[in-house]
């Protein structure tokens, strides 16, 4: 059986922190995120509530729900990010902190889904239908069937309207959206058709590699890698912190359905990690890596890949997982992986 030492009993007393009666995911320990103060984003709080489910820790669950309460904006959606302000109170980050970033919201809902029927709780599906109602009204593109950056974007946006971020691909997800969130059924399978079809897209550009950029724009009529800085840094169109999710995303949604349009990109994937010694912490589109490190975010995804496409390589890359230092993102997607991928 194929573990992460310690499980979930490690990763909860390592990141989860009580505020109150509510929890939250520690990200920001080191204290190296933008916002020196931060203490938490809603991408973590939707991989805590996931573990929470995966693990059977309804206590956990549900403090994480309240906090997912005191931090849900006007329109239903998680605000992106909050700091532990001077006065030790947990606040909105200044700048932006109540806008959402896509990928935490649609996270959080896929749990409340999973936790309505793993503790036959009609409360939690309500509340998934109400965030799916929020996720699509604010968060989908439906000129382009995309999903957009976070709610922030508005449809007369020039430079961001018509862009997508790769690590919002959670197909697993949309599926469940299609098939539980009755009212919206038919928009969450064109945009689930539309993402596929979107990676499919890029990956013609690099079919050796398989490999996908963090960031994609449409121009000239296409779906293509962004050049340069578009929204982090230098990297956006690279395979960075973004990108790298795509084949945990995407090996747990075949693992899933069984839906056999996103093999080639696998396969691909497979392919490329298949000749890699270590899995380094980014890679250009052609294979070319431009660090010399190594990141469990980077290496468990691609384990996932190697691991469902039936790779002799998975154990070897699995292995070299125990190398790396504790760190809130890499241990949380390595749990993931093998929660969702095995």
């Amino acid at each position: 059986m194929i573990q992460i030492p310690g499980g979930y009993a490690k990763w909860r007393s390592l990141y989860l922190r009580a505020a109150g009666d509510a929890f939250y995911v520690a990200y920001n320990q080191d204290g190296k995120a933008d916002v020196k103060d931060a203490i938490t984003v809603s991408e973590a709080h939707g991989y805590g509530m996931l573990l929470a489910v995966y693990d059977n820790c309804r206590p956990d669950f549900d403090g994480l729900v309240r906090y997912f309460d005191l931090f849900r904006s006007k329109k239903g959606l998680l605000g992106w990010q909050q700091i532990m302000n001077h006065a030790r109170q947990i606040v909105p980050a200044p700048e932006g902190g109540e806008g959402s970033a896509t990928d935490g919201d649609i996270d959080i809902a896929h749990a409340l889904f999973l936790a309505a029927e793993k503790w036959q709780e009609p409360q939690f599906h309500a509340r998934a239908v109400d965030l799916c109602r929020a996720i699509f009204e604010y968060t989908v593109n439906k000129d382009l069937w995309c999903l957009t950056l976070g709610d922030w974007v508005q449809r007369g946006d020039a430079k961001f309207w018509n862009m997508t971020r790769t690590s919002d691909f959670i197909l697993s997800a949309i599926h469940t959206f299609a098939a539980r969130d009755t009212e919206r059924s038919a928009g969450w399978q064109n945009l689930l058709n539309s993402t596929i079809n979107i990676a499919l897209a890029l990956l013609a550009e690099h079919p050796q590699t398989g490999l996908l950029p963090d960031f994609a724009h449409f121009k000239h009529g296409k779906w293509t890698a962004v050049h340069g800085e578009v929204l982090e840094g230098e990297h956006d169109g690279d395979y960075h912190y973004n990108a790298c999710r795509v084949p945990w995303r995407f090996a747990a949604y075949l693992k899933a359905t069984g839906d056999q349009r996103v093999v080639p990109i696998l396969a691909a994937q497979a392919r490329f990690f298949d000749t890699q010694k270590e899995i380094n912490a980014g890679y250009k589109l052609s294979g070319k890596s431009y660090v010399d490190y190594t990141d469990k975010a980077f290496t468990a995804p691609a384990w996932a890949a190697l691991h469902i496409m039936g790779s002799p390589h998975a154990p070897r890359i699995f292995q070299t997982l125990e190398d790396d230092e504790a760190a809130y993102f890499g241990d949380t997607i390595a749990m993931l992986c093998v929660a969702q991928c095995t």
